[in-house]
């Protein structure tokens, strides 16, 4: 006989296995969302300063990452921000020790800014757990990949001999050839540029004949040497090769050899207040300027004053900057201004890259205009020179920070009237530009109030 089940047992049956799939769903359901939650949920961790990020370092053996931003390094609502990928937070917090400062944050970032010379931002700085610079370079937030892709190189960087390990080996002694070479080559890699005390060790031990070779001068030229020094006049002895490299190499590379050399020489003339060393490097980079005369002269100009601002000497550095700006700026007509800036327009179109003319122009008159007030005292004369210059500025480019420089060599020339008036003006365009009006507004109560 065949026996079938109860139609009433088989109904319970079923919403019995009904409930129980209910309930698997739901817990199914509520992993996801709980799962889904917690990866959005995940950021890096960041140590709360520098110095105890390279304790954390240390003690784990993980290399650092350091991101200095413009701006909250946190994702913001809305927004695409690689920093929230789960794949990069995972990276990040698996494989570093992270530490992350804004640039406002003068105390925390300004050191590093300083010392690993920091100009675009917002940057990535990755040390090894010693301590040791594995490289810096530009942080591309908005998307995941350019994180990944650095966080890779700097984790293959961190396996190497610790720059820490070159210094301490520099520092008891070894000064061969291959040694320094190597050393060399190491902070090049890590974006170390002034290696040019390291250079001249390098080539006291250079045979004549070595300077025949291509690679080794190219070598010497790439360590930046004072153009004062033996490593300098040794790599020029063959005109020739010196001439197939500034003929075949890469113009990038060309250029940041130039700088390099010059930069490096400037800051030693300066740091040992050496003139000697101060006019070679005015010098060099006005040969580097030999077909444009006029440049030629203004880049020679430009280097003694870096020089003489730099070691206080102040009446020399006023009177040459004096002649400087009223030479080569003011003697330039505002005609010509505007038509360099249409030139630098119909120029971008195809470069893509416009840089404005006028607010070049402003720029530098402003500065200028502001170095002279803090360095002129009372001496009207310069007082008086700089008040044009700044007015040229604001005419050329008005903007709040010309407007509040304006307002402070009136002041200092005891305009006080017009002096607030242009501060005030400052404020409004403060306020224009979508920026900080706090300190114009400042500044404004205090001239007002004739305690600036």
């Amino acid at each position: 006989m065949n026996s079938h089940p109860d139609s009433g047992e088989t109904s319970k049956k079923v919403r019995s296995f009904n409930k129980r799939l209910m309930t698997w769903r739901t817990a199914i359901l509520l992993l996801v969302i709980s799962s889904s939650f917690t990866l959005h949920a995940q950021k890096i961790n960041y140590e709360t300063s520098f110095e105890q990020a390279f304790r954390s370092a240390f003690l784990q053996r993980k290399p650092i990452a350091v991101l200095i931003t413009i701006q909250s390094a946190e994702p913001s609502s809305g927004n695409i921000n690689g920093l929230s990928n789960p794949e990069v937070v995972n990276k990040f917090n698996s494989y570093f020790v992270n530490f992350s400062t804004d640039r406002s944050d003068t105390a925390a970032s300004m050191p590093l800014i300083r010392k690993y010379k920091i100009f675009r931002f917002p940057s990535f700085l990755f040390f090894d757990y010693k301590g040791g610079l594995l490289f810096s370079d530009v942080a591309f937030l908005a998307i995941p990949q350019p994180l990944l892709m650095i966080a890779e190189k700097a984790i293959r960087e961190s396996r190497g001999k610790s720059l820490v390990d070159y210094d301490s080996i520099y520092q008891a002694g070894n000064r061969t050839r291959p040694f320094l070479k190597e050393y060399i080559l190491k902070r090049e890699k890590a974006g170390i540029s002034d290696n040019a005390c390291l250079i001249e060790d390098y080539v006291s031990g250079l045979a004549v004949s070595d300077l025949n070779s291509y690679a080794e001068v190219l070598f010497i030229l790439k360590a930046g040497p004072y153009t004062d020094s033996t490593a300098f006049r040794l790599a020029h002895t063959n005109r020739r090769i010196i001439d197939s490299i500034y003929r075949i190499e890469p113009e990038d590379l060309r250029k940041a050899i130039n700088n390099n050399i010059i930069r490096n020489t400037m800051q030693s003339a300066i740091s040992r207040k050496k003139y000697s060393r101060a006019l070679a490097c005015a010098n060099f980079t006005r040969d580097t300027w030999k077909n444009n005369p006029r440049e030629a002269q203004k880049s020679w100009d430009l280097k003694m004053m870096q020089y003489h601002r730099a070691i206080k000497d102040t009446l020399i550095y006023l009177s040459r900057a004096s002649r400087f700006y009223q030479d080569y700026v003011m003697s330039i007509s505002t005609d010509s201004i505007k038509k360099r800036e249409m030139a630098s327009y119909e120029a971008s179109r195809e470069t893509l890259r416009f840089r404005s003319v006028q607010d070049s122009f402003a720029v530098e008159l402003n500065n200028a205009a502001w170095d002279f007030y803090l360095l002129g005292g009372s001496r009207n004369e310069y007082l008086q020179k700089a008040l044009f210059w700044s007015q040229r500025a604001v005419e050329l480019s008005p903007k709040a920070a010309f407007y509040d420089t304006y307002a402070h060599l009136l002041y200092r020339l005891r305009f006080f009237d017009e002096a607030e008036s242009m501060q005030r003006k400052a404020v409004e365009m403060a306020k224009n530009e979508k920026i900080d009006t706090n300190l114009f507004l400042e500044e404004y109560e205090k001239i007002k109030k004739r305690s600036l």
